[in-house]
């Protein structure tokens, strides 16, 4: 009886339940399972069409574009040199009015000043009097001691005689004191003449000292006759006349100011990193004689610049160039450099009859045309990513490139060919791409033609767009 109840405990503590647990295992299995479908081998994903453009070089002038405003080249202020009343003033002499080089604009009263020439050419004259009575003086007082010196030599002549005659005893002692006494006095004659001598040319050159002054003082009054009358030293405009006929005027007073009227400037701004161009920029063209009357020791070479002005409604352009910094460094307040612009007289009087010429105060578009000693690469402006790269397509695959953008203008960025990874003749792709990363397959679209849609920016010269300068500053 025990042991058929110790066989039932083991059969219902063992065996059955592990029985259970493999026939509930065999059955999970047996319904979960799915037979395994066939795969199809996984296809390349296929190349993104993308749009391309060709990557140029740089043939033609970087062109650096500013404002500035238009100064004179020069403005001239006359003083009076001398004092008097003005009586005569030219009827040209007013502001805004045509004034020629040469052309007399004002006199002082010339009366005076003709009286002081008038004395001191007295003076001259009575100074040369003198001096030449001094040198007959000379003359005969020379002559003179030639005589004294022939009778001093009879005399002594005459005392060795009468020694002679007094050993021989043939002569008193009083005679011969006698004849020493006359040759004492024939030499005390000859020294006093000397001594006249001595004396005369000290006079003889101290009237020569006075007939220069008096010569000095006569040039000084002929320089003051001359500068009563004032005439224009360049042909210009007036731009002040505070004077009048019948006022009186003091030595120094302001008279008038011309502003010359063969040349123009214009004063513009540059930024640093811009003028770094300007710099570097090679002599391209010869320039006129006006620059060439600039040379010397110039921190820049002269740079051909357009200057394009609007007036009535019309756009007119003049020919400059860059000539020169207006200051030894950077404007504290725009943190830029000034610079001139220098036009020709030449080229404001080539302008056509009908057309408004160019005058000071005008506001103006400066174009500076730099020709960079280094080589550059112009490439569509939709190629510049945000994040500042460029994709290229380099045998059918996207590559990234970070590059550093010159400027951009018309749909094209300038960058430098040796600081980036960039040749010429290189595809940039222009069109999005989506999830772009190095690597992905590309290839250039050839239903449309890109070089076609971007011919518009091909046209366009590439050019900086600088900031819009603070025009103006003082002339030179």
């Amino acid at each position: 009886m025990n042991r058929f109840l110790s066989k039932t405990r083991w059969l219902t503590h063992y065996v059955l339940p592990t029985s259970i647990l493999v026939g509930s295992a065999v059955a999970f299995y047996a319904m979960g399972s799915t037979p395994e479908v066939p795969r199809k081998p996984r296809a390349a994903a296929p190349a993104r069409i993308v749009e391309v453009a060709e990557v140029q070089s740089l043939d033609g002038p970087l062109v650096i574009e500013t404002t500035g405003e238009v100064v004179p080249h020069r403005v001239l202020s006359l003083a009076s040199e001398v004092q008097g009343r003005i009586v005569f003033k030219n009827p040209n002499l007013r502001v805004g009015e045509q004034v020629e080089a040469g052309e007399t604009l004002i006199k002082i009263d010339p009366q005076r000043f003709a009286l002081a020439v008038q004395r001191l050419e007295i003076t001259v004259n009575q100074a040369a009097i003198t001096l030449k009575q001094l040198q007959q003086e000379q003359a005969n007082l020379r002559e003179q001691v030639t005589l004294a010196r022939k009778s001093h030599q009879i005399l002594i002549d005459d005392v060795e005689r009468n020694h002679k005659l007094l050993r021989s005893q043939a002569t008193s002692t009083s005679e011969l004191g006698a004849a020493e006494k006359l040759e004492l006095d024939a030499r005390l004659a000859i020294e006093q003449l000397i001594g006249r001598g001595r004396t005369l040319e000290i006079q003889v050159a101290e009237q020569e000292l006075v007939k220069k002054l008096a010569m000095v003082q006569l040039e000084e009054a002929r320089l003051d006759q001359t500068a009563a009358e004032i005439k224009a030293s360049v042909s210009g405009i007036i731009v002040a006349a505070p004077q009048e006929e019948h006022s009186m005027v003091q030595a120094g007073d302001e008279l008038l100011s011309i502003e010359e009227s063969g040349c123009l400037e214009v004063h513009c701004h540059l930024k640093l990193d811009e003028m770094a161009w300007v710099w570097g920029s090679r002599a391209i063209t010869k320039p006129d004689s006006a620059v060439q009357s600039l040379d010397g020791d110039k921190r820049i070479t002269p740079v051909v610049t357009d200057v394009i002005y609007t007036a009535a409604g019309k756009s007119h352009t003049l020919r400059g160039h860059l000539v020169r910094q207006h200051g030894a460094g950077l404007d504290p307040t725009t943190r830029t450099i000034a610079c001139r612009v220098l036009i020709d007289g030449n080229q404001i009087e080539s302008a056509a009859p009908s057309q408004i010429p160019l005058m000071t105060g005008m506001f103006v578009n400066v174009q500076v045309q730099c020709h960079p000693n280094r080589p550059l690469l112009q490439l569509p402006e939709q190629g510049i990513r945000t994040d500042g790269c460029v994709w290229l397509m380099r045998h059918g695959k996207l590559c990234a490139i970070p590059v550093k953008t010159i400027h951009s203008r018309g749909g094209l960025a300038i960058v430098e060919a040796d600081a980036n990874n960039i040749r010429p003749q290189d595809k940039v792709i222009i069109s999005p791409v989506a999830n772009a990363k190095d690597g992905l397959a590309v290839r250039e679209r050839e239903a449309r033609n890109v070089a076609t849609e971007t011919s518009p920016s091909d046209n366009i010269r590439p050019t900086m767009t600088a900031h819009t300068a603070k025009a103006g500053g003082d002339s030179p």
